[in-house]
This record gives C-alpha cells, structure tokens and sequence, in this order.
C-alpha cells in the first residue's frame, strides 16, 4: 500500500529540532506551555509557520514538546490497539 504522508506540523518540529536542538533532554524537558499553545495555533491556522522566530529558537523545547502532544493526542496510538498484545 502506499505510505502515509507525514503531517506537516511532525515534519517542520523534527528537522527544527535536528537543526537546533540536538541538546540533552530535548524531548525530555518541557516547553513553556505559552508558547507551545501559541505554536499549536500557528500550525491550526497557518498550517507551516516560521520557526525561526526569536521565541521558538529561545524556547526549542516547546518545539519538542508540541510533537509529543501531537502523539500523546493520536486517537490510536502508535504502538496501535490492535498490535498492543503483540507489544506486550
């Protein structure tokens, strides 16, 4: 079959977070819950916004932290209901 795109907001967060914060923790620690509401309204509204603007290059973990939200808000998880028997 053919392969899933990769939605635009997990895309444009991964190479941002390749480019600028291959730092320890990144996806360990949290963003400030602002600006990760502010970037989560972006993406809804913009679809792909700049990621270069001072507050997301000052505040890279909000960056990280909106792909886990985006993961953690999957109807069917990654590891998906129906091969969860499999996983465990």
């Amino acid at each position: 079959g053919a392969c899933p795109t990769v939605p635009q907001v997990l895309r444009s967060c991964t190479e941002f977070v390749e480019q600028h914060g291959v730092v320890d923790g990144i996806y360990r620690l949290s963003g400030v819950s602002s600006n990760i509401q502010r970037l989560r309204q972006e993406f809804d509204s913009d679809r792909c916004p700049d990621l270069q603007k001072d507050v997301y290059l000052q505040d890279i973990h909000c960056v990280s932290s909106l792909c886990k939200a985006y993961f953690r808000e999957l109807p069917n998880p990654l590891l998906t209901y129906q091969l969860y028997d499999k996983f465990a």
